[in-house]
């Protein structure tokens, strides 16, 4: 089952949308599905490297060869 989601938007947005879902060889609603699941993805992404970098810079980073990862998963 699926649920909707409605956005307002003027014409001109409309169009936009419109415009680039052609370049893009989809619907608009897909358009609009991809570019705010690939946003969520971005800001995740910098939130993970934000903690990265608080850690090195707090000496708190802790870090192990991967084939240690790979030894304990039984890789």
């Amino acid at each position: 089952m699926s649920a909707v989601i409605s956005v307002r938007v003027n014409d001109e947005e409309r169009e936009l949308l419109a415009q680039m879902a052609d370049l893009y060889g989809c619907g608009i609603s897909s358009l609009m599905k991809q570019l705010a699941f690939e946003k969520l993805e971005d800001e995740y992404d910098m939130k993970v490297v934000r903690e990265y970098e608080d850690a090195r810079e707090e000496g708190t980073l802790k870090v192990r060869p991967a084939e240690e990862l790979w030894a304990e998963l039984g890789l």
